[in-house]
């Protein structure tokens, strides 16, 4: 039996305002004189060392836990989870005492209309409660939205099968896909992340509709309707007290906000790029890595569970600043009761914020939940990995085609399983990837042979003499070619030159993949070279794996002969002139006749010189009346890639032009 100290007996009065015997009015007098920073110190101190209470209560912090997801308060301070491979919802009363408030522990769907704690529940992820504590579930793997009215279990939403339709009409006739996150706003309006219809979809009554996405798994631009724009997988989703609408777009890596009184979208954290970066600055400036989880404070604080990055992001709404609210960055378990900041989380999933302003952390693969007060942090339920064995697949969420690598941990307290681990891609049908051998309770396989595209992938382990068969949720991953893109653009300069006979022309050929780098090897080529000449290319071809920016100098040698010839063939040149001019002295006897007369030598003389002048004129020099016009080619120059996996070989041209003058 756990015994109470005098100053727990204070923080009790103080926290909860109860009533108390005349013998605690003393000690709830100390604590209300104390400073403001120990009595919030104080209001935290039963959990540590609750009431005494009847063997059959079990404190949370003992609780075993299986991937606890979503968590909410409640209006009195009571946290609720989501226990969800135990398929039960959790309840941590303020005496740090642990309940089971709907589900068997069965795997199923079944009891509307009965208890709530004999109800079969399908691995559950999201839990809100309401002014009046009505209990709101998203029972998952069942499709549905459940709520639970003073201990009794009904459907709200979805009628168990995996599409999307119903909008407008009754919302237990709609078909849903994957529900995750829920909220409940003052006048009784549900909403829910209808995560692979990538829509955040709202129950008014007992009518569905959709208030953000448009079904596109994509990131569309801010500033437009909601219901117009695109999120992809969105996993979270929180509303302040003027029914503004918080969502955590987790693949497309940002939180966005849909503003009630416009119904218009836009970005409040994140800036699409996966990773981590941006403490200190404005919050659509940061990088988030896969945010699943969101809360949102009376003051204006933003809590997001920035679950790769194994941290809680804190966006102060007031001055648009983003910092860590706790995790190290660190992937493991550590920290409690020391500064939330240096605590090392494992994926954490969901984030909840107390009307006292305690935060709570789904630490989902530690198996607890945690609490924030201040600066320090504490698991307030759960025991960590000794609860029931599960498997969890991690690993990059996005990799480019031909690497990467997903890791299986599989957790059964303090045993070591042996055996393989069977790795499925269930993306359509399930369809084997490998088996990856255990080490240390963890296995790999590599993702280098998986195409190009989404992929969701599964695990199973059949289980040993000391662990049970355990199969893991369903982890999915991005293949891309981005950095191995075949495609590329190809330029020339100078476009045009003019060279002499047997000259060079040099033409510099540039090439620009469109990935970081040439995802194949390019070979260069040419065709429409003159008669007679050669051309090199230097080099020849572009190596896999080059730089983005790269170059090959075109030579083309052009040939003295093919102009000789050209000259030869200048219709009536030469014979012509020579003879037009020579035709006179065909006759000997004019010869003899001009030469006898007076002064014919002289006028024999100026006839020769006028008959060279003329000569030059009809084209044996270098430019004379009957010369050729300079030839003009159009030489095309094409780059090719080799088809690599499921990416097509590419080919791309460019003309230059040769004139030989």
């Amino acid at each position: 039996m756990t015994v109470w100290k005098p100053k727990d007996l204070f923080s009790r009065c103080n926290r909860h305002g109860r009533l108390a015997p005349a013998l605690l009015l003393f000690f709830c007098a100390s604590v209300y004189a104390q400073t403001a920073a120990q009595r919030i110190a104080l209001q935290h101190l039963n959990r540590a060392t609750p009431l005494a209470s009847p063997a059959s209560l079990t404190e949370a912090t003992t609780a075993p836990l299986s991937l606890p997801t979503g968590v909410t308060y409640d209006a009195a301070g009571n946290l609720y989870l989501a226990d969800s491979n135990d398929h039960i919802i959790r309840e941590v009363n303020l005496a740090g005492v642990i309940s089971t408030v709907a589900g068997s522990g069965e795997q199923g769907y079944s009891g509307d209309g009965g208890p709530a704690t004999s109800a079969m529940l399908d691995f559950p992820t999201g839990v809100a409660v309401d002014g009046s504590g009505t209990i709101y579930i998203t029972d998952t793997h069942n499709q549905r939205i459940r709520k639970v009215v003073s201990g009794i279990i009904t459907t709200i939403a979805g009628n168990g099968s995996t599409s999307f339709s119903g909008d407008g009409g009754p919302a237990t006739a709609a078909t849903l896909n994957l529900p995750t996150a829920v909220a409940v706003d003052a006048a009784g309006n549900v909403y829910f992340a209808d995560t692979d219809n990538h829509r955040i979809r709202k129950i008014t009554g007992t009518t569905i509709s959709t208030v953000a996405g448009n079904g596109e798994q994509l990131y569309l631009a801010d500033g437009v309707a909601a219901t117009q724009t695109g999120l992809d997988s969105p996993g979270g989703l929180a509303l302040d007290a003027n029914g503004n609408l918080f969502i955590a777009d987790t693949h497309n890596q940002r939180v966005r906000l849909v503003t009630a009184a416009t119904g218009l979208i836009s970005t409040v954290a994140g800036n699409g790029s996966n990773g981590f970066a941006g403490d200190g600055g404005a919050g659509g400036s940061a990088a988030l890595s896969r945010p699943r989880g969101v809360a949102v404070a009376g003051t204006g604080n933003l809590y997001v569970a920035d679950s790769d990055n194994n941290r809680v992001r804190n966006v102060n709404l007031n001055t648009d600043t983003i910092t860590t609210l706790a995790g190290s960055g660190s992937q493991g378990f550590s920290g409690d009761t020391g500064p939330a900041t240096s605590a090392m989380f494992d994926t954490p999933r969901s984030v909840a914020v107390s009307g006292l302003g305690t935060v709570a952390i789904s630490d989902t693969h530690n198996q607890r939940v945690r609490e924030i007060l201040g600066a320090d942090i504490e698991t307030v339920a759960g025991q960590g990995g000794s609860g029931a064995a599960s498997l969890v697949l991690s690993g990059p969420a996005s990799i480019v085609f031909g690497s990467g690598t997903l890791i299986a941990t599989l957790t059964n307290g303090a045993q070591t399983a042996s055996g393989s681990i069977a790795f499925v891609d269930v993306t359509n049908g399930a369809n084997p990837l490998g088996t990856g051998s255990l080490t240390h309770n963890v296995a790999r396989i590599s993702l280098a042979d998986v195409s190009v595209g989404t992929h969701l992938f599964a695990a199973t382990y059949p289980g040993d003499a000391n662990t049970p068969a355990v199969t893991s949720g369903v982890f999915t991953v991005v293949v891309t070619s981005t950095q191995g893109s075949n495609d590329f653009a190809i330029t020339a300069t100078p476009s045009i030159q003019a060279v002499a006979p047997g000259g060079v022309a040099n033409y510099s050929i540039s090439l620009t993949a469109q990935g970081t780098t040439f995802g194949s090897a390019v070979s260069l080529r040419i065709a429409g070279v003159p008669s007679g000449s050669t051309a090199i290319f230097t080099p020849a071809s572009i190596a896999a794996g080059a730089a983005p920016s790269a170059s090959s100098l075109l030579s083309i040698q052009t040939s003295k002969q093919a102009t000789l010839r050209s000259s030869m063939t200048r219709p009536f040149a030469l014979p012509f002139a020579l003879s037009l001019f020579l035709l006179p002295l065909f006759s000997q006897r004019r010869l003899r006749d001009t030469l006898r007369k007076p002064g014919g030598g002289v006028r024999l003389l100026a006839f020769l010189l006028l008959m060279l002048g003329t000569l030059s004129l009809s084209g044996c020099g270098s430019g004379g009346f009957f010369t050729q016009a300079p030839q003009t080619y159009t030489i095309t120059v094409t780059a090719a890639s080799a088809a690599v996996g499921p990416m097509p070989a590419v080919s791309h041209s460019t003309t230059v032009t040769l004139t030989i003058q």
